[in-house]
C-alpha cells in the first residue's frame, strides 16, 4: 500500500473527505476504485478490497488538504 494514504475505517467519513474535495463519488464502495489525481502525478483517494472480501478507504490527506 502507497505509504503517503492514511486508512479511514469509516466509509461515510471517506465519502465527505471525498464531497468536500469535490472528488466525485464511486459507483459502488464495494469494488476497487482509485482516484488519481494528474496535476498531483499520485493516487489521491483508493478503496482496496481486503483478502477477507471488506472494503478499506484511504486518503491522502495532506493532498486533500490542498485543494
Amino acid at each position: 500500500m502507497d505509504s503517503h494514504l492514511t486508512e479511514i475505517k469509516n466509509s461515510h467519513l471517506f465519502t465527505e473527505y471525498l464531497m468536500c474535495s469535490g472528488i466525485k463519488l464511486p459507483r459502488s464502495r464495494s469494488e476497487n476504485w482509485e482516484f488519481f489525481d494528474t496535476g498531483k502525478d499520485c493516487v489521491t483517494a483508493r478503496i482496496k478490497r481486503d483478502e477477507k472480501g471488506h472494503a478499506r478507504f484511504f486518503i491522502c490527506a495532506a493532498l486533500l488538504g490542498r485543494k
